[in-house]
């Protein structure tokens, strides 16, 4: 298979919920809503609003979707509603997991994992990269309430804020977004960087986010996202703490200057850099950058460079975004849809449909995604992927795209 080379976009019409190996089907689900009961949770997945989520409670606190544990997806605005009532006893302090669907912000996949602890009060529970470290700090029994953990990961907000859907403060307080945002991907860069053999790519990430609480809880006092980054004890953590700050940089001058809009097209270019970044597990954000601009044929101008350098500069976000657009296409897919929501995870670098992208796995090419099983998951990063199917769902992934 070639190597990867261009990041694929994904439509915004289609909204699809991503998963691998090892999930299960679940005996209680319901539709999105905002409404709630005793035996209900409601609330909001977002990191931008993730469509087509998988949201599930993992009453046995393993972080993957086993048969039986309630569950449902999100709808076209992050909301989710879950029927508990089947949980043995009270479901109150159990993890809520988001995983897969699209970022509604860009229009990719979902690659990440979010998580947030079931509290009291059932209705309008938000889930984002933010509670997803309160939930790491009660993981790693490093606070003894949800409260206590709240208030030691603060990152320079107040509790309430940890709790406020970041997308829908992005007029009265900014910051609540960008802090979100940036570290999400920066936890998806170290999960990348510090991926050991035989990893998937969600116990990397959660031993990023282990790293990151145990460093939260050492602090005596609140520090800022880009600060907890560079003090982690992980490879590559300047480079995502830099990274975190120009995408920071580039959302505050984005969302001031040019909205949400702005700020929409600025994060679809800093995931550009930040995919192929892991792709090629190369973290200098120089590199890439021009890599990006020369597979672009923009050697003149240097779009992906110049943000880079002044990723506040108006000049740059506005010709990054005349670059890497704001809206979706829709696309048709095939008459059989089996298959589908397994390979949807591969439409982030292959294309919609695998067809573009870094590399096309559309037709005949599909069948070399089996050859990674037999691979070690951490020489590359489709052997990561690959590993986490089982053969018969890799078959299925096949088929779908054979067609």
């Amino acid at each position: 298979m070639k190597a990867l080379s261009l990041f694929a976009i994904l439509p915004l019409a289609v909204a699809l919920a991503a998963c691998g190996g090892g999930g299960g089907g679940s005996s209680s689900s319901t539709s999105p809503s905002n409404s709630s009961s005793s035996t209900s949770v409601s609330g909001t997945a977002v990191d931008g609003y993730l469509q087509g989520s998988i949201v599930f409670i993992d009453t046995n606190r393993d972080g993957i979707h086993n048969a039986g544990e309630p569950s449902t997806t999100t709808d076209l605005q992050g909301r989710y509603t879950l029927d508990h009532s089947d949980v043995n006893g009270s479901a109150i302090g159990l993890p809520i997991v988001v995983l897969g669907g699209i970022d509604s912000d860009t229009g990719y996949v979902f690659t990440g994992k979010l998580s947030a602890r079931m509290e009291s009060s059932a209705q309008g529970q938000v889930i984002s990269p933010l509670t997803a470290l309160v939930d790491a700090m009660l993981s790693a029994g490093l606070a003894n309430s949800i409260d206590a953990a709240k208030q030691k990961v603060a990152l320079g907000l107040t509790v309430d804020q940890l709790n406020t859907d970041p997308v829908a403060a992005i007029a009265s307080n900014p910051a609540i977004y960008t802090k979100a945002v940036s570290m999400q991907r920066a936890i998806q860069l170290l999960a990348a960087a510090n991926m050991v053999n035989g990893d998937s790519v969600a116990s990397s990430q959660d031993r990023v986010l282990e790293a990151l609480a145990r460093t939260v809880s050492l602090q005596s006092s609140s520090i800022d996202v880009q600060q907890l980054l560079a003090s982690l004890p992980l490879t590559g953590s300047a480079q995502a703490a830099d990274f975190a700050n120009k995408l920071s940089e580039s959302l505050t001058s984005g969302l001031r200057n040019g909205g949400h809009t702005q700020a929409k097209s600025a994060l679809r270019a800093w995931d550009q850099i930040r995919v192929r970044m892991q792709s090629d597990k190369n973290f200098d954000i120089v590199t890439t950058a021009n890599k990006l601009d020369l597979e672009k044929s923009k050697t003149s101008t240097r779009p992906y460079y110049q943000l880079t350098q002044q990723p506040s500069s108006q000049t740059a976000l506005s010709n990054i975004s005349a670059i890497v657009g704001t809206s979706q296409n829709s696309t048709m897919q095939p008459t059989n849809t089996n298959g589908r929501l397994l390979a949807s995870n591969c439409f982030q670098c292959h294309g919609t449909g695998g067809k573009g992208g870094f590399d096309s796995i559309q037709g005949k090419d599909a069948a070399e995604v089996r050859e990674y099983l037999a691979k070690a998951a951490n020489s590359s990063i489709m052997a990561a992927h690959a590993q986490g199917y089982t053969s018969a769902q890799l078959d299925a992934i096949v088929s779908y795209l054979t067609q």
